[in-house]
């Protein structure tokens, strides 16, 4: 019976392009014939282990072949799987396990010590270790393996649409992670998606530097390339040196980067090792940013996306016959979603209007792990509220303007800290900005910007606030500017306002 677990994926693949390089983990590679065969060997050994396809299983380790097998021998026997964050602290993943309510934790070697905190705070069931040391309870997996006899298949579970597949915890740029449900439905729509949006082939080699605990490292293609029957080459490191080896060695067709990376590779002189990339995949980039990386790759297509975990990636994909027409747009929404753009009661808001941006379709959660109530407040009438401003185009693309928790409220005008990050990055000095809203006594809140200036420029308060003024109304130039050595961030690389914000609130002694 043909059912949504993914992994019947590997069973087609298997039988179409057996000899075809699946997987490629340094010099390890398998063929599809030989992964789909390693994933019975893995499915069958977390069975023997006391892993049943009621549990939720935690997985901590690093982007390793093994995690991919993990992920994939879960979804044939049916567990839900539980991705961690290793970045965490053991007591913040301990969190998380309890939330989930995960019973069982894969831990990697390089993990015991956490994974020893988080079973003695959770009493975890059962945690199996990867290799070589023995973890709190349970076998280590590679003698697991050695038990499963030559030739075993384990069936795949059969899955509906409504099934969960994974829970995948948000960065918790705000507040504390919460757990998004990944139903079967959503991942399969996603993969169709990716495949259509990205023109994925058998010929592609896809590379995977993001974690794999990360939307953008599972969905970005992610395992999306398998549904393609290309080849996923993984990279355990973000440092530009590794990844421009692995494109290089590998022939990498197509990957996701975040501008930092790639300007590390160009400064260390790598950049002919991305000659065979087709599309780079970029999220949250400014105009002027990726104006940047096209002059450095020109025929390489530069696929700019709005998306989020709760929409199992992206809602928007730039297509290539409009990159350049559109410079600074997401795209418009990709196959199975739907998006609109509306006002404070909900009314649907006219091309190039400004308002909240709702999306509903076939790559949304159903909603958040054991949180009915954040849960119904994301949801009205059927719709996703993302909390996120933009404005649709005549044509149907998507203009982002700004988060709608970081609209600065500044004498009764909304200002948007992406107008003022936009015009900042312009100037020539500036290597990264980010601006916060911070406390007025006259105005309630203004601006406040947090400058990174290029290596070796000299770069002033004046100047940038010159620069300002003669691009911005004077209502949205910055009061302040603050230049920083570094900014925080969160483990997909994204700004964390919310600890600017904190840390100004303990300078000034307020709270926003």
């Amino acid at each position: 019976m043909a059912t949504l677990n993914f992994t019947q994926t590997l069973r087609r693949q298997a039988n179409r392009r057996g000899d075809h390089e699946a997987l490629v983990d340094g010099d390890q590679r398998w063929t599809y014939a030989e992964l789909d065969a390693e994933v019975d060997r893995y499915a069958a050994a977390l069975l023997a282990g006391g892993v049943t396809a009621d549990d939720l299983v935690g997985i901590l380790a690093r982007n390793h072949a093994s995690y991919v097998l993990e992920l994939l021998a879960l979804s044939r026997i049916g567990a839900v799987s539980v991705p961690l964050n290793w970045r965490l602290h053991a007591t913040e993943q301990a969190w998380i396990i309890d939330q989930a309510g995960i019973s069982v934790l894969l831990a990697d070697d390089d993990f015991n010590d956490d994974a020893e905190v988080v079973a003695a705070e959770t009493g975890l069931r059962l945690v199996i270790g990867n290799q070589t040391r023995r973890v709190v309870s349970g076998p280590l997996l590679g003698d697991l393996l050695a038990g499963v006899p030559a030739g075993t298949r384990v069936p795949d579970a059969e899955k509906s649409a409504g099934d969960l597949h994974r829970l995948l915890y948000t960065s918790g740029t705000t507040s504390r992670p919460k757990g998004v449900m990944h139903t079967c439905g959503n991942v399969a729509a996603n993969h169709y998606a990716q495949v259509l949006e990205l023109e994925l082939t058998p010929a592609d080699r896809i590379l995977i530097s993001a974690p794999l605990f990360h939307v953008s490292g599972l969905e970005a293609p992610g395992l999306a390339t398998f549904v393609a029957g290309g080849t996923m080459v993984l990279c355990p490191t973000f440092k530009p040196e590794d990844i421009a080896e692995a494109v290089r060695r590998e022939r990498v067709t197509g990957l996701v980067l975040a501008a930092q990376i790639l300007f590390g590779i160009k400064e260390i002189g790598r950049m002919a090792d991305l000659a065979e990339v087709k599309y780079l995949l970029f999220a949250g980039v400014a105009p002027t940013v990726r104006r940047q990386v096209k002059e450095l790759l020109p025929a390489v297509r530069l696929v700019d996306t709005y998306g989020m975990t709760e929409l199992t990636n992206g809602a928007c994909y730039m297509d290539a016959a409009h990159e350049q027409e559109k410079v600074g747009s997401l795209g418009p929404p990709v196959a199975g979603v739907q998006l609109r753009i509306v006002d404070g009661d909900f009314n649907e808001l006219p091309a190039g209007e400004q308002g909240e941006i709702i999306v509903r379709g076939l790559k949304v959660s159903a909603g958040y792990w054991r949180d009915e109530e954040t849960t119904e407040r994301s949801r009205r009438d059927g719709w996703f509220l993302t909390g996120d401003v933009g404005y649709l185009d005549e044509d149907g693309y998507l203009w982002f303007v700004d988060r709608r928790t970081d609209l600065i409220k500044s004498g009764g005008e909304n200002v948007a800290t992406a107008e003022i990050e936009r015009v900042l990055a312009a100037h020539p000095a500036v290597a990264e900005v980010a601006v916060i809203g911070v406390p007025d006594a006259r105005w309630d809140e203004v601006p406040k910007a947090f400058v990174i200036a290029h290596g070796g420029v000299l770069l002033t308060e004046d100047d940038l606030r010159t620069h300002c003024r003669a691009n911005l109304a004077k209502f949205k130039v910055p009061r302040d500017f603050a230049l920083v050595d570094s900014l925080p961030r969160n483990d997909s690389g994204k700004v964390l306002k919310r600890v600017l914000r904190e840390d100004e609130a303990k300078t000034t002694g307020a709270a926003r």
